[in-house]
């Protein structure tokens, strides 16, 4: 019964973000560039959990703070990943690179918590039966992971990571 649910939100997730090359041109008047995606975060997401308009709202507004909270640590991701290249560009001491992952790990796993504590929330946020989905649970799961990497949490999924 939960592989099924699980199989069921993984499908929901894949038909989600579908690109629209493989449909044609998009319902948008033709201006959907080859290869994009349709539906952002929280419509994968609304389709999933099958909300209702004001768990739409409520899941929104969750993701809205949670991507707020995320901007300086995406800033700081952005500083440690240059450090790190500029380290290893540099040739410095192995030490030096060491700490430049470090610094960088602590902020993948800062960003790693802001995502699962919206997880968390929007979770919480939801009826009994709609958290025992676990095809939409495993689709929420997947589409939290580098979600606030941008200042557009509900862009459509792509392929950035950390």
């Amino acid at each position: 019964m939960i592989a099924r649910g699980l199989m069921a939100g993984i499908l929901i997730a894949l038909a989600s973000v579908a690109p629209t090359s493989a449909q044609g041109r998009g319902g948008s008047g033709g201006d959907t560039p080859s290869g994009s995606f349709e539906r952002g975060r929280l419509g994968i997401i609304e389709d999933a959990f099958v909300l209702k308009k004001e768990q739409t709202k409520q899941v929104k507004t969750i993701l809205d703070e949670a991507g707020k909270s995320a901007a300086p640590v995406r800033e700081q991701l952005a500083k440690t990943r240059a450090a790190i290249a500029d380290a290893i560009h540099a040739r410095k001491p192995q030490a030096e690179i060491d700490a430049a992952v470090n610094a960088y790990a602590v902020q993948a796993s800062a960003m790693t918590a802001i995502e699962m504590k919206a997880m968390a929330s929007v979770m919480q946020s939801l009826e009994k039966d709609q958290r025992a989905n676990a095809g939409a649970v495993s689709t929420l799961f997947f589409l939290m992971r580098a979600a606030f990497l941008d200042s557009k949490w509900d862009n459509p999924p792509g392929t950035r990571l950390y």
